[in-house]
């Protein structure tokens, strides 16, 4: 798997890659490299499909919210400004997480890991009830 959004990108996956991963954007965000690296697997004479996997941020609960955002305002703070446009872009409601899942799906993706953001083994089970 191969991260990246550049022509070499593509090269590289193409030569030895079994696909993409994208680095935590949005489905409308990545989704149009997704359907290029698609593209040029099929122009390429690849066989099958890559795989084409992504990552999104959660925090599920009201008593996580706060510490999931000083958890990635902490973590990208070496971002300057774009580090606030990831910790507010965390999936932080059932319906944030089953609207990513439908639009990931619906962009072509493959794989979708979730990252919790709060270090308390309860936000996979709301994960799972969330999505199951």
């Amino acid at each position: 798997m191969f991260g990246g959004n550049s022509d070499k990108t593509i090269e590289r996956l193409l030569t030895w890659g079994a696909g993409w991963t994208a680095g935590g954007a949005p489905a409308a965000q990545s989704g149009p490299y997704a359907t290029k690296v698609r593209d040029a697997w099929s122009a390429a004479g690849r066989d099958g499909e890559p795989r084409i996997a992504s990552l999104a941020y959660f925090s599920l609960g009201e008593d996580a919210e706060e510490a999931s955002r000083r958890y990635l305002l902490d973590y990208y703070g070496f971002l300057g400004d774009y580090g606030p446009m990831i910790a507010n872009g965390a999936l932080r409601s059932v319906s944030q997480v089953a609207d990513a899942v439908k639009a990931f799906e619906d962009a072509g993706f493959t794989e979708l890991y979730f990252d919790p953001t709060v270090a308390n083994l309860d936000q996979i089970d709301r994960l799972a009830d969330a999505v199951l």
